[in-house]
């Protein structure tokens, strides 16, 4: 009775997203508190400590093991070229599983092991970058010589009642990429209106929240970023910006890009990004997912507006704010906003 059993998922063959590029060019912000530098293994954090003793321990604000940061807010371990002291001196292999991987991700299908990538990093939205081929990012998303799955999808939830087999999605997202990567309006695409209504709160407590949430790392300030631009979106008054203390990753990143994309292929990008990596699936649905994302796309675009109305280059403008939009969008803080969402 083979036949009645259920398909399981599996990391081979690798696939990557058509039209996805990525390649590591040293720009330096990913290794910095514009997010938590870990999580580390207990193991992983006594491995650290025994290069460096003050390097990594127990962090009460992500309530798990993590890398320590200097006064500048990078890693302990970040050389003064923006290079890992732990992979130049020790090879890629001694470094913690989480900085290895990063931007890259591995999610199991019943047809293979999806690629995925994070967007915070420019090295990921700006330049020339080549297309990801799976036999070179293999490394990143492998232990021991195993392809390690950050999630298993096996069927696609569309609404709170219903979901539907892995095969029946795949068309319906072939359609979705396809369209964003056209030259469509993205809400448009998304079909659904931004900000939808919160059971038992609102979108100025949660923006009031988000400020709040400053806390002198760049992390902080993104939220501040959001929240302000959430507030200013649903009252109508014109924010002061929170202060940009990234700028030196994306002046990097701008100086070997002299060639750059418009604000929409970065935006459509990212939301490719977002649909193919099926983090949404885990906990929620797609109709939920579309309504999200079309509200950090539209916080996104407002960033963006601002951002190029004080004389940046579109695309830089761009990935900035979806690095923004990308950082509030895997904290906690988020999740809370939308577990509250009123979405069918």
């Amino acid at each position: 009775m083979a036949g009645n059993k259920k398909k399981k998922t599996k990391v081979r063959p690798l696939l990557a997203r058509p039209g996805a590029r990525y390649t590591c060019f040293g720009d330096g912000l990913c290794c910095t508190d514009i997010h938590g530098i870990g999580p580390l293994t207990k193991k992983e954090c006594a491995q650290m400590r025994r290069i460096d003793r003050s390097s990594a321990g127990w962090n009460d604000d992500h309530d798990d093991y993590m890398l320590n940061t200097a006064a500048d807010g990078g890693c302990v371990f970040l050389m003064a070229d923006l290079r890992c002291a732990v992979h130049a001196e020790l090879g890629a292999e001694a470094k913690p599983d989480g900085c290895r991987r990063f931007p890259l991700g591995l999610v199991a299908t019943p047809v293979g092991g999806r690629i995925t990538t994070e967007h915070r990093c420019p090295c990921r939205t700006m330049g020339d970058r080549p297309d990801i081929e799976p036999p070179d990012v293999e490394p990143s998303v492998s232990e021991g010589g195993r392809l390690i799955a950050d999630r298993r999808i096996k069927r696609v939830p569309m609404t709170s009642k219903r979901d539907i087999k892995f095969s029946d999605w795949e068309p319906i997202e072939a359609e979705y990429l396809a369209r964003l990567g056209g030259r469509e309006p993205l809400i448009r695409i998304l079909d659904v209106e931004p900000f939808p209504a919160l059971r038992g709160s609102s979108w100025n407590k949660q923006a009031d929240e988000f400020i709040g949430a400053r806390d002198g790392t760049q992390f902080g300030v993104a939220m501040a970023w959001v929240g302000d631009t959430i507030v200013a979106m649903r009252n109508g008054r014109s924010p002061r910006p929170p202060g940009r203390p990234w700028a030196a990753a994306f002046d990097r990143a701008e100086a070997r890009s002299p060639e750059p994309a418009t604000k929409r292929e970065v935006f459509g990008d990212w939301l490719a990004d977002e649909i193919w990596a099926l983090k949404w699936a885990e906990d929620h649905h797609f109709a939920l997912a579309r309504a999200e994302l079309a509200t950090r796309l539209a916080v996104a675009e407002d960033i963006c507006r601002r951002l190029r109305s004080s004389g940046l280059r579109a695309d830089r403008a761009a990935a900035e704010a979806v690095m923004m939009v990308e950082v509030v969008g895997e904290s906690d803080y988020w999740t809370e906003v939308k577990d509250r969402m009123r979405v069918s």
